[in-house]
């Protein structure tokens, strides 16, 4: 198994070019067992990974945007265990975080589940798919963009920059044009607990946020919550998201007794993120109800709710509250137009 398993990587990772997979994942370990796989900048972007080493085994928790990185974290997985991937967890359905899915049963034959909540795998059986051949459809007019952008830019660093983004874009086209999408074999409504003689591993369906279908991995004993999307340390995508039951949902979260959490993106936070990000969601739909009612058009709620908010929130969304809060502000704006809640 040792071997297959590093030829697989060695073959996964050939067609990245020079990239290692150590370029992809800084490796940390969070408690007894437990890594966090943060994701290093890449275009496109890979989502972060949970690593559970039990007894018998590793449960994943996501499995990124392209079975490649998928296969570069199972060799970094194998400077700290030689025990193989019995558990690919999938978050959610989203691009990255399920398109490795097809690494684990091509590594593990026979020996791996891929595993969701059962909204989840309906959302990729409905999406997944249609969503993959959107990212091939908007590619050329990415790199497109991109190789306008360098023969305008004049600054020798920034130039490179745009360059090795352009490589990474190709790249990632050239990958997922052949790409399986491989879905969840095993799935569940509401929990899930692999009891273990050296620990539990409590899969959760708390209800509906980022997506209809987001789990959460729980580690009681070892006390820690990989998360996904819903929870995380940059601003949310809320393009599929339920902005109310979004809160309600961080609510139960929040009920559980853990100290760290190992988010979709960003670095690993303390459990009291899960406020600071909660009472981001709970105070732009609250915003974006006020300017609402002062009459405001969209183009205006996204000026004064980005200008309410900013003061509380800018500073802990690693930089990105500029970018993303006016599509968050246009979310909550639409579905009030529409009367969802």
């Amino acid at each position: 198994m040792g071997r297959a398993l590093a030829l697989g990587a060695a073959v996964g990772l050939a067609a990245c070019g020079s990239v290692t997979a150590e370029d992809l994942f800084d490796l940390q370990r969070v408690a007894d067992g437990v890594y966090a796989a943060v994701a290093k900048p890449r275009t496109p972007i890979n989502c972060n990974a949970a690593v559970v080493v039990y007894d018998e085994g590793v449960l994943v928790v996501d499995t990124h945007s392209r079975p490649s990185s998928a296969t570069a974290l199972m060799a970094q997985i194998r400077s700290v265990t030689d025990k193989p991937v019995r558990y690919a967890v999938n978050t959610h359905f989203h691009w990255d975080h399920v398109q490795g899915n097809h690494a684990y049963p091509v590594a593990y034959p026979r020996q791996v589940a891929i595993v969701a909540s059962e909204a989840t795998r309906e959302n990729l059986v409905s999406m997944g798919m249609q969503r993959v051949k959107d990212q091939l459809t908007a590619g050329p007019g990415l790199v497109e963009d991109l190789k306008k952008r360098i023969a305008a830019e004049s600054d020798p660093s920034a130039r490179a920059k745009l360059q090795e983004d352009l490589r990474q874009q190709e790249e990632y086209l050239a990958e997922i044009k052949s790409l399986e999408l491989t879905l969840p074999d095993l799935t569940f409504d509401k929990s899930m607990i692999l009891h273990r003689s050296d620990r539990d591993i409590v899969l959760l369906f708390l209800g509906r946020g980022h997506t209809s279908g987001d789990v959460v991995a729980y580690l009681p004993k070892q006390r820690v919550v990989a998360t996904g999307d819903l929870l995380h340390g940059w601003m949310p995508f809320m393009g599929d998201a339920y902005p109310p039951e979004w809160v309600a949902t961080l609510d139960a979260l929040d009920k559980l007794e853990f100290d760290q959490i190992i988010g979709g993106h960003g670095s690993v936070k303390p459990k009291a993120h899960l406020r600071f990000f909660r009472n981001y969601l709970a105070d732009l739909i609250e915003e974006v109800r006020r300017a609402r009612a002062r009459g405001e058009t969209l183009d205006q709620a996204k000026v004064s709710v980005a200008a309410a908010l900013k003061p509380k929130y800018d500073a802990g969304m690693d930089g990105r509250f500029a970018g993303s809060v006016g599509a968050n502000v246009e979310k909550v704006y639409g579905d009030m137009e529409a009367k969802r809640y």
